[in-house]
């Protein structure tokens, strides 16, 4: 009897999620697992971080150090809220507001700029109230912040 010709089977190896070696692996995980913490505590912490840099603009002791200390922390709050177009602005006012007095107070010592420190607590007060109505943004729920 004549007998046909099998074609030979190659076996490829699939590896599945459901052997038991398997990893699976889950995207939207963040790499290291962080505790999670409040939002607001997060943005609150920041605020205070500002709170900090202006008193020490205020003393005239490292106003600079101050005004960067500042931009850095509101590029940081700006990074975890999703984007609102009046957080930006009063973020921006902020730091501006900031810069004036940093560059008035690097001019001479004239005396104290009462219009300029109005418009900085205006932009504080600005900011605090847009931040108590913000949502996190992606970046900072990988981060853990609820």
């Amino acid at each position: 009897m004549a007998r046909t010709a099998v074609p030979e089977q190659t076996h490829s190896f699939v590896r599945s999620n459901s052997e038991p070696g398997a990893r699976k692996h889950n995207a939207a995980a963040p790499a290291v697992s962080r505790p999670e913490r409040p939002f607001e505590a997060a943005t609150h912490e920041l605020l205070g971080l500002i709170e900090q840099a202006v008193a020490r603009i205020e003393q005239g002791a490292g106003a600079e150090a101050a005004l960067r200390d500042i931009s850095a922390t509101l590029l940081g709050l700006k990074a975890m809220v999703v984007h609102d177009p009046g957080i930006k602005m009063a973020a921006d006012d902020l730091y501006d507001s900031a810069a004036a007095l940093v560059a008035a107070r690097s001019v001479g010592p004239a005396g104290v700029d009462v219009r300029r420190w109005r418009l900085l607590k205006e932009a504080d007060a600005r900011l605090r109230d847009r931040l108590a109505s913000a949502q996190p943004s992606e970046k900072a729920r990988l981060l853990g912040l609820n």
